[in-house]
C-alpha cells in the first residue's frame, strides 16, 4: 500500500479515536464514515482540515423523530471557502480559527459569505435569491416542514397539517431563509403570511413569536427588490381573490350604511310610538296592563342603581328646594317682592317644575319583543327582560330548553350530565343484552356452583333408580345362586348412576343463577350508568335516557336564573312595581 494512502487512512483513524469512539449507541461514528470524512474530502483530499471540521462540529443528538440536528454543512461551505479564499485572509491557518463564528467574521471581511445552501426541491416555489436571501413559498406540507426545519413555526410541525392547511387557505406563507446569519439568530428564517384579507403582512421569527418590531429585520423590510418580488407573485397568485375580497368589502360598507338608516329609522318610529303612549298616558301605574307594570318595575330599579340618564325627581327637587331659599335670602327680593329679580326667580323656579313633570318619565324606555314570555324594553342602548316570578320561571326554562336543542347535551358538562342519566332506564335497555350473554357463554360468567343436573340427566337417574328398586326386591326373593348375578347389575348401575352424575355434560347452569347475574350487572349499570354506556358506545344516544325536564330545572338550579337569561353580565336584579309584586329584570345585550 502507498505511503500516502496509509497516512490519509491513519489520519482518519486518528480523527476517530479523538472525537467519536465510544460514543452511545454509535450514531457519531456512522456520521463520521457517511458524512464528515465524505465531505472533507470533497475539499481536500488529503483530508488536511479533516481535525479543524471534526472539532467544531455539533450536534444536538437524535431528536424526537430519531433524526441528527448538526451543522456540518455549514461548517463544510465555510472550510471550503476557507480553502479557496486563504491566500486573501490575515490568518491563513485554519487552526489558528477558533470556532466557525471567527472565521465566518473572517470570510466577511473578503466578501459577503454564505454560511448555507439552500436546495429548491419540486414542492417549492422559489420567488426570490440573492447572495444573502432565498424566498421561497412552499406547495406542500412537506415542503413546509423541510424548509421550515430548526424553526418552532406551527406550519412545519410535522404531527399536524392542519396550521398549514389554514394559512394556505386565507393567503400564502414565503419564508425568508438568510444564508449569512448563524443558526442561533432568531431571525436567520423568517416566515411572512400575506392574508388576502386586509391585505395584512405578518412576520415570524424562529421561536415562532409574532415580529412586531420590524427593526429587528431591517436587512429583510428593507431589501425593497425581494419584498416587490414577494408582493409580485401574491398580487399575481390572488388576483381574483383579491378583487372578490374588495367587491366583499365594499358589499359591506354598503351593508353597514342601510343598517345604520334601518337604526335611524326604526329609532324614529319608536319615538313616533313613544309620543303616542306618553299623550295616552298609557303607562300610569293606577290603570296600566302588564307591560306598563313592567316598565315602571324597570324604571326604578333604574333609578335605584344609578343607571338612569338625566336628571332624577330627588335631584330636580333638591334644585328647587335651593332656589326657593336663594329667592327668600335674597335682600332684592325681601326688598321687593314683585320686583324683576322675584320675577326672574319666579321663571326659573316655573321651568324647574316643569323638569321635574317630565324627570323620570317611564316612556323614555320602549318596549321591543316579547323575551321567552317576558316583556323586554330598551333604555339607553340597553335591552332588558322584565318579568315576575313564574314569568321568569318559564323564559328559564324555554331558553334553557332552545340551547339544549342548538348545542345538545354535549354542549354542558360532562361530570352535570352524569347526574341526570336515568340509570333505571339505561339497565332496563341492556337487560336483553345480558340474558344473551350469560345464555350463549354462561360458562364465561357463572361459578360451578351455579349449575345442576339437566332434566335429561335426571330422568337417567331415576330410570337407574327405578331399575335399582327392581333389583332389590328381586334380591330379597332371590335364591343363594341367583343373589351374584343381582347384586353385580346392581353394582353396574350404581357405577352407571355416579358416571351420569359426575359428567359435566350431563349439567347445565341454573336459571337461578342466570337471573342473579343479569340483576348484578343491571346494579352496576343503575350505580354507573354513564361508564356503561361508554363500555357500550351509546354515547351518541344518551339524550334517549335523559329526563330532558328534569335536566332543564337541574340546570336552572345549578346556575341560577340570571346565567340563563342574561347574556349580558348573568345577574338577576329585582324591583317592586306599582302593584306591589316583584318583578325580575336581566340585562340581554
Amino acid at each position: 500500500m502507498p505511503l500516502k494512502k496509509i497516512l490519509v487512512e491513519g489520519r482518519v483513524e486518528d480523527v476517530l479515536n479523538k472525537h467519536f469512539k465510544g460514543t452511545p449507541g454509535g450514531y457519531l461514528e456512522k456520521i463520521y464514515y457517511d458524512e464528515i470524512v465524505p465531505g472533507s474530502a470533497s475539499i481536500n483530499p488529503n483530508h488536511k482540515y479533516l481535525e479543524w471540521i471534526a472539532k467544531n462540529w455539533d450536534t444536538s443528538g437524535p431528536n424526537e423523530e430519531g433524526d441528527i440536528d448538526h451543522n456540518l454543512k455549514e461548517i463544510l461551505l465555510a472550510v471550503s471557502k476557507f480553502d479557496n479564499e486563504s491566500h486573501r485572509l490575515e490568518i491563513k491557518d485554519l487552526n489558528q480559527y477558533v470556532n466557525i463564528d471567527q472565521l465566518f467574521d473572517a470570510l466577511k471581511k473578503v466578501g459577503e459569505t454564505a454560511r448555507r445552501t439552500v436546495d429548491i426541491t419540486e414542492d417549492v416555489e422559489k420567488i426570490y435569491e440573492d447572495n444573502r436571501f432565498v424566498v421561497v413559498s412552499p406547495k406542500t406540507h412537506t415542503a413546509s416542514c423541510y424548509y421550515g426545519a430548526g424553526t418552532k413555526w406551527c406550519t412545519a410541525a410535522k404531527d399536524t397539517k392542519s396550521h398549514f392547511s389554514t394559512y394556505k387557505g386565507s393567503g400564502e406563507l414565503y419564508y425568508i431563509i438568510d444564508k449569512t446569519l448563524p443558526t442561533s439568530s432568531p431571525y436567520y428564517k423568517v416566515a411572512l403570511n400575506k392574508k388576502i384579507a386586509g391585505h395584512m403582512e405578518d412576520f415570524w421569527d424562529v421561536k415562532d413569536n409574532p415580529i412586531t418590531d420590524k427593526n429587528n429585520i431591517l436587512p429583510i423590510v428593507q431589501n425593497s427588490k425581494m419584498i416587490q418580488e414577494i408582493r409580485n407573485h401574491f398580487a399575481i397568485k390572488f388576483e381574483d381573490r383579491i378583487r372578490q375580497e374588495a367587491e366583499l368589502q365594499a358589499k359591506r360598507l354598503s351593508q353597514n350604511e342601510e343598517i345604520r338608516e334601518r337604526e335611524r329609522l326604526r329609532r324614529v318610529q319608536m319615538d313616533v310610538e313613544a309620543s303616542v303612549r306618553r299623550e295616552n298616558d298609557e303607562w300610569n301605574p293606577d290603570n296600566t296592563d302588564a307591560q306598563g307594570l313592567a316598565a315602571q318595575a324597570l324604571k326604578d330599579w333604574l333609578i335605584d342603581e344609578d343607571e338612569w340618564e338625566g336628571a332624577t325627581k330627588n335631584e330636580i327637587g333638591q334644585q328647587i328646594e335651593d332656589l326657593r331659599s336663594a329667592m327668600e335670602n335674597d335682600p332684592e327680593v325681601i326688598a321687593d317682592p314683585n320686583g324683576e329679580k322675584a320675577q326672574e326667580y319666579g321663571e326659573d323656579l316655573d321651568n324647574l317644575q316643569d323638569d321635574y313633570g317630565d324627570a323620570e318619565s317611564v316612556y323614555d324606555i320602549y318596549p321591543l319583543y316579547d323575551y321567552y314570555g317576558m316583556y323586554e324594553f330598551e333604555y339607553g342602548g340597553a335591552e332588558y327582560a322584565v318579568g315576575p316570578d313564574d314569568a321568569a320561571d318559564e323564559a328559564a326554562i324555554e331558553r334553557t330548553r332552545n340551547l339544549l336543542d342548538d348545542i345538545g347535551y354535549d354542549g354542558f358538562s360532562p361530570g352535570f350530565i352524569d347526574d341526570y342519566v336515568d340509570g333505571n332506564a339505561v339497565a332496563d335497555y341492556m337487560e336483553d343484552w345480558f340474558y344473551d350473554d350469560v345464555q350463549d357463554r354462561p360458562e364465561d360468567y357463572l361459578d360451578d356452583d351455579d349449575r345442576e343436573l339437566s332434566k335429561e340427566g335426571e330422568a337417567m337417574i331415576d330410570a337407574i333408580d327405578e331399575d335399582l328398586g327392581d333389583l332389590n326386591e328381586q334380591l330379597e326373593e332371590a335364591e343363594d345362586w341367583e343373589e351374584e348375578e343381582i347384586l353385580n347389575k346392581i353394582t353396574e348401575l350404581e357405577e352407571q348412576k355416579e358416571d351420569i352424575s359426575e359428567d359435566d355434560d350431563n349439567f347445565e347452569y341454573t336459571e337461578e343463577a342466570k337471573d342473579r347475574y343479569v340483576e348484578s350487572r343491571m346494579d352496576e349499570v343503575r350505580y354507573d350508568p354513564m361508564e356503561a354506556l361508554r363500555e357500550w358506545g351509546l354515547e351518541d344516544r344518551i339524550e334517549e335516557f335523559i329526563d330532558e325536564d328534569e335536566f332543564i330545572d337541574g340546570v336552572i338550579e345549578a346556575d341560577g336564573r340570571g346565567h340563563t337569561l342574561s347574556s349580558y353580565d348573568g345577574n338577576e336584579n329585582e324591583s317592586v312595581g306599582p302593584d306591589g309584586e316583584w318583578y325580575y329584570i336581566y340585562r340581554t345585550n
